[in-house]
């Protein structure tokens, strides 16, 4: 029995990594604003658009959570991936601002319900025979597969558009049937019925998951655990948008920028790939030292970018700034097992959707705020005040800290 066991673990975390590969296939990601444009909107539109999907994605995030305890973590899945089929679907046929916003909303509560429930599943299904503690390792593993499939993607994207001279639809279609492919996978995965939440006596649904989110903010520990990767990883939003603008002021072409955002992904790959060993070498606090570094290394290297004089230089200054919000990955897989550890199966899928919802609190905020900064002090002050910004992450470690050891 222990023998099938294992095995129907060891199965269902290949399903996991393929399916994933499969959902992270998205070719027109590089394109996607120059798509949305010849469908009839506006650059403003497509800014608009981005924003309802972050909005859906957020609004969504709590009650997929809960689903994913109350019912079933696989279904719930199932829908996610159902959820981003359709939305590509819809979006290769969709034309004009209010079809395009249906399709980005669609796209958005698939991404809400993945949310945490992916992570959740993963977990719990490793907890099957006992091997949770391998939860980093395994993660790590499946985000390997999804990253190099964004790379994959990125890279060939373009080239498949020019190639069929500018078919934005059969492009996108590429994405919905690889995305469906991963559906198919996904319906081999085992239900994970031991850890489904009950339902409350004197409680609806409503109540008890927002009882669950608040426990989960009032809890120092969670909270500690929540916060550090949350700022960690809007600020490492910023960093990567401002990318392109800061290619444009050295005067390196922007038809490169594609080629930077390969190095940022192939990146993720690598740090999703050794985060495990990385935190068993350094341990979690030099660990997450080394990723606020990281950041201040980038802000040394955008200078070095933008005052000197030397191409040679500036370019392989942006590639290192390429690399360093990648970062994020290590810090959220390293984070995210240490919350694991911390939790019960039958919140678990709650709490990790409201750590999302933190995540998607925090990236907001900065973004505006670094727009604001941007237009109207320029680069180099948005840059700076991102430098002051890591002494946010000092603070937040320092009070993290008390909750994790250096191993």
């Amino acid at each position: 029995m222990k023998n099938t066991k294992q095995t129907s673990v060891h199965s269902a975390l290949w399903i996991l990594r393929i399916s994933q590969f499969c959902n992270s296939f998205i070719p027109c990601l590089p394109i996607i604003a120059l798509i949305s444009v010849k469908k009839g909107i506006t650059v403003g539109d497509f800014l608009l658009l981005e924003g309802i999907f972050r909005i859906v994605t957020f609004a969504f995030e709590i009650p997929s959570g809960y689903m994913s305890d109350r019912f079933s973590r696989k279904n719930v899945l199932l829908l996610a991936t159902f959820a981003h089929c359709v939305g590509f679907t819809l979006f290769a046929f969709a034309y004009g601002f209010w079809q395009i916003a249906l399709a980005q909303g669609i796209l958005g509560i698939g991404t809400a319900l993945f949310s945490g429930t992916l992570e959740a599943y993963t977990y719990d299904l490793l907890k099957r025979d006992k091997t949770e503690h391998t939860f980093l390792k395994e993660m790590g593993s499946i985000s390997t597969y999804s990253s190099a499939s964004t790379f994959i993607a990125v890279l060939i994207g373009p080239v498949i558009y020019l190639a069929t001279k500018e078919n934005a639809n059969l492009l996108i279609n590429i994405t919905a049937i690889t995305v469906f492919i991963g559906l198919l996978l996904s319906f081999k995965l085992p239900n994970l019925t031991e850890v489904i939440r009950k339902k409350q006596k004197n409680k609806s649904a409503f109540m008890d998951a927002l009882g669950i989110t608040y426990n989960t903010l009032k809890n120092p520990k969670l909270s500690s655990l929540i916060i550090f990767p949350a700022l960690f990883g809007s600020l490492s939003i910023v960093m990567f948008w401002l990318l392109q603008p800061i290619m444009e002021n050295s005067k390196i072409p922007v038809y490169l920028f594609g080629i930077y955002v390969g190095i940022n992904n192939f990146s993720r790959i690598v740090f999703s790939k050794y985060a495990y060993k990385i935190c068993r070498k350094f341990g979690e606090i030099n660990t997450s030292i080394l990723t606020i570094l990281t950041l201040v290394l980038w802000v040394m290297m955008s200078f070095v970018a933008l005052y000197t004089k030397n191409m040679y230089i500036t370019y392989i200054a942006v590639a290192i700034m390429a690399c360093i919000p990648a970062t994020q990955k290590l810090n959220d897989l390293q984070y995210n097992t240490l919350i694991h550890d911390d939790i019960e199966s039958k919140e678990r899928g709650t709490v990790l959707s409201t750590r999302a919802m933190v995540s998607t609190l925090f990236g907001a905020a900065t973004l505006a705020t670094s727009r604001q900064l941007f237009d109207h002090y320029g680069i180099e002050v948005t840059v700076l005040t991102l430098l002051f910004a890591t002494i946010l992450l000092v603070i937040s470690l320092k009070q993290t800290k008390k909750y994790i050891c250096n191993k």
